[in-house]
């Protein structure tokens, strides 16, 4: 894939480099752990390493350490990096800053590793006042403390527990908390999982965008999902920020988490859909095939935004206007109390509009039933405001409200939006989770969407689509295979609606009939959505319902062809070998008369709302030697997502409580790696303090200043830049102006020629004055050129880098 050099690891073991070079954050970029310095290497690629080898500052710098002796921080770093928590593979800010951070130090010739290794060890076991800052640390970020609430934290708990030894020790202030989250606690909590996903021989990543407000940025938030012991998890990986969303800038953020993990074991992307996604998913599958020869799962990118967004279109398509409406009731007393008290004394109701959610459509069904519930009070206040037996406010929203109350068809509306929303909001609801869901899924869709179609296609058709793919086959669009508009089925509530509308008025069966025409072009619009973004159309997604227990015992050999098609599917991915399915059919077969037959009531009575089926797989496969070869491939399309998953949305949730003023990436990045572990553990009192937690929290202080420096030296960076780029416009300027002299002290020379040989010809004494007056012109802008030039040459001698200047060890 074009795209520049990468990181070869060959480089690690050449004499020339290993003593100092290192990964860099990403394959493209290599590190100097001794001039703490990024090196990329895009098209120059070894020539960029040859060429820092020869560099001053890095040839002095190789010369001092290996003439000193290993300073006491660099022990910390030694040991933290032999351990699972290594500095560099798991630092944070590896994750959302091009600087990194995390450095091995060079192995020092002499020194004693098992006993600095012990010493600290002893150290940091023997210090119960730092597993107290940990869990201070661990707390504040689960529980959204600010960091300012850490402030003299270690005062007030001296003065809670004045005869606790470990209170006079605790130290943990508001910049302590900080750096123990980003530098210690959150780089081990995020190696452990790390290495549980490498550790299996597949995982998923997931991730979602979203607009951070509070930093005008947007989101990328990536979770991993892979098995852990029994079950599979999705846990939280990190987040990216960026101003400019183009599938090329994500591409290189998932890149560098793949390569951290392994290219190798990535089974699947999960999106929510977009058409940046979509590119995205190119290219990943693209470099994934010319690095290991394998394919990505593709299972389609029905998500859970899809069921918003084609709720959302039906509601549009009716041009019914709920949006404007439902906010201009709620707006109607937003932060207006003596509106409010006008209500309450007019209607004797305290129950108000509820505020409209303008993203998630499906959640507004509880603003539906609070427009309905306060309907007749609604009217009430309307009519005294007309009547001036209370204020009439003078505002677009009551304006709106007025228009509401004189449409008599709006709680018919209403009442069709929770019928609608009644069909969908249970699959939302069940699919909501992060437990494996996807065998369930084509058997749920199928069922909501043939409930929908139902409401306005002939049951004649509907009857003869009686599986899957006959649904699909159903023309939806075709006016033929519809009902007659005054036999569309609306819902009984809407019905008894519109039958009490008709009594009040018999002219309103004009205005009924255009209603449930809106109504059908609302299912209409809302079918065509969800078909054409449906995981019904992907062969995988269907067959993957064979891991369903209750739809196993129909047929087997129903079962086993849809078994047969999933192995073919992963064989022509390269995720199993060919050889291996027949041995797996065998033992499919095996699984189903021995097990399934002898136990069909826990398959036929299993419920994906309350059990787990990774659970339930686990149990049955994993422990029993001759269903190894099956287990393997019921474990590995398991994990495959079935779209935006609970964690995924819980993380867009969570922002707006972690959120503080000036809040940076990485500390929120931090922030929700500690709370992620801190969930998936079961809460803050089971968290294990182990040695290589202590030991990454020891080091966080040294981690935390040279982050500051390499921060600092990045402010340096720029400013010399920014400084050197005044300096070459300053001089672009000054040898404008320079040429510009010199041509015109050229053309007043030759005016004084010319003047002199026209006077000496005509014999005019005046021309001879004209001529002289030319020379002390061309005279004095030689100076000022002599000025120029000076100016001109202390620019360029300021341009040049000063010499190296030795640093004190």
């Amino acid at each position: 894939m074009p795209g520049g050099c990468r990181f070869n690891e060959l480089w690690l073991e050449n004499e020339k480099y290993k003593l100092w070079l290192t990964r860099g954050p990403n394959p493209r970029v290599a590190s100097c752990k001794v001039c703490r310095k990024d090196l990329k290497l895009f098209s120059m690629g070894e020539a960029a390493l040859s060429s820092h080898v020869k560099g001053k500052k890095h040839q002095e710098l190789m010369r001092r350490l290996q003439h000193s002796s290993p300073a006491f921080e660099d022990f910390f770093l030694q040991t933290s990096n032999a351990s699972s928590s290594s500095v560099k593979g798991t630092s944070i800010l590896e994750s959302t800053s091009e600087v990194s951070t995390g450095f091995a130090p060079l192995t020092f010739p002499g020194s004693s590793y098992e006993s600095t290794s012990y010493c600290i060890e002893s150290f940091v076991n023997s210090n119960p006042a730092l597993k107290a800052e940990i869990c201070w640390a661990i707390k504040v970020a689960s529980s959204h403390y600010s960091y300012k609430a850490c402030e003299n934290a270690g005062a007030i708990f001296q003065a809670m527990f004045p005869d606790s030894d470990i209170a006079k020790q605790f130290t943990c202030g508001e910049e302590k908390v900080a750096y123990l989250t980003v530098f210690g606690i959150a780089p081990y909590f995020s190696s452990l999982m790390k290495t549980s996903a490498k550790n299996e021989s597949g995982y998923v990543l997931l991730f979602d965008e979203c607009l951070n407000q509070e930093m005008e940025k947007c989101q990328l938030d990536v979770h991993l999902r892979f098995w852990n012991d029994n079950q599979v998890t999705s846990r939280y990986l990190t987040s990216f920020f960026t101003s400019h969303r183009t599938e090329e800038s994500i591409y290189e953020k998932v890149e560098a988490v793949c390569c951290d993990i392994g290219f190798q074991n990535l089974i699947q992307l999960s999106t929510d859909g977009s058409d940046v996604n979509g590119k995205l998913l190119t290219m990943a599958q693209q470099n994934i095939e010319e690095q290991t020869g394998k394919k990505m799962l593709n299972v389609g990118s029905f998500g859970l935004h899809v069921l918003h967004n084609s709720f959302r279109a039906g509601c549009a398509s009716a041009n019914w206007e709920l949006e404007n409406a439902l906010s201009s009731l709620s707006w109607l007393f937003e932060d207006v109390p003596a509106r409010m008290e006008d209500y309450v004394l007019v209607t004797g109701s305290t129950s108000f509009p509820l505020d409209f959610c303008n993203d998630r459509w499906l959640e507004n069904v509880e603003v539906v039933e609070r427009a309905l519930q306060i309907w007749p009070s609604l009217k009430m206040y309307i009519s005294a405001a007309e009547e001036q037996t209370a204020t009439e406010p003078s505002t677009q929203s009551f304006i709106s409200a007025k228009m509401i109350v004189q449409d008599d068809l709006f709680p018919a509306k209403l009442n069709f939006f929770l019928t609608v929303a009644g069909e969908i909001t249970p699959f939302f609801k069940l699919y909501q989770t992060d437990k494996p869901m996807l065998p369930f899924m084509s058997c749920d869709l199928t069922n909501m969407l043939r409930n929908l179609m139902e409401k306005f296609i002939k049951l004649s058709v509907m009857k003869n689509a009686t599986t899957t793919l006959k649904l699909l086959e159903v023309d939806y669009a075709d006016p033929v295979n519809h009902v007659d508009v005054a036999k569309l089925r609306v819902g009984f509530v809407t019905e008894q609606v519109l039958e009490e509308n008709l009594k009040k008025n018999p002219d309103a069966e004009r205005l009924r009939l255009e209603f449930k025409q809106n109504c059908k072009v609302f299912l209409l619009k809302m079918v065509s959505i969800l078909l054409e973004k449906s995981l019904l159309k992907n062969l995988l997604g269907r067959s993957l319902s064979v891991l369903d227990p209750r739809g196993l015992l129909e047929s087997k050999e129903q079962s086993v062809q849809k078994f047969k098609t999933v192995l073919r599917l992963l064989v022509e991915a390269g995720r199993i070998e060919e050889k291996c399915c027949d041995e797996v059919l065998r033992e499919f077969a095996r699984f189903y008369d021995r097990i399934l037959m002898l136990t069909p009531d826990a398959f036929r009575n299993f419920d994906p709302e309350s059990g787990r089926l990774d659970e339930f797989y686990h149990e049955r496969l994993s422990y029993n030697a001759e269903f190894c070869h099956l287990w393997e491939v019921v474990k590995l399309v398991l994990i495959v997502s079935h779209g935006q998953a609970l964690s995924v949305e819980r993380e867009i949730q969570v922002n707006k409580e972690v959120m503080e003023e000036n809040l940076q990436e990485h500390l929120l990045i931090a922030r929700q790696v500690i709370r992620d572990h801190v969930r998936s553990v079961g809460g803050l009192l089971n968290v294990t303090y182990t040695e290589q937690l202590l030991l990454s929290a020891s080091t966080a202080k040294h981690k935390y200043h040279t982050h500051l420096d390499e921060q600092r030296c990045l402010k340096q960076d720029e400013q010399k830049t920014l400084k050197r780029k005044g300096l070459i416009d300053e001089i672009t300027e000054i040898q404008a102006q320079k040429k510009k002299m010199e041509e015109d002290i050229k053309v007043l020379l030759e005016s004084a020629d010319e003047t002199a040989e026209k006077a000496e010809s005509q014999g005019e004494l005046g021309l001879i004055s004209k001529s002289n007056g030319f020379r002390r012109a061309a005279k004095e802008m030689e100076r000022s050129l002599e000025t120029l030039e000076k100016q001109l040459t202390d620019k360029l001698n300021e341009m040049k880098d000063p010499p190296y200047k030795e640093e004190p060890v």
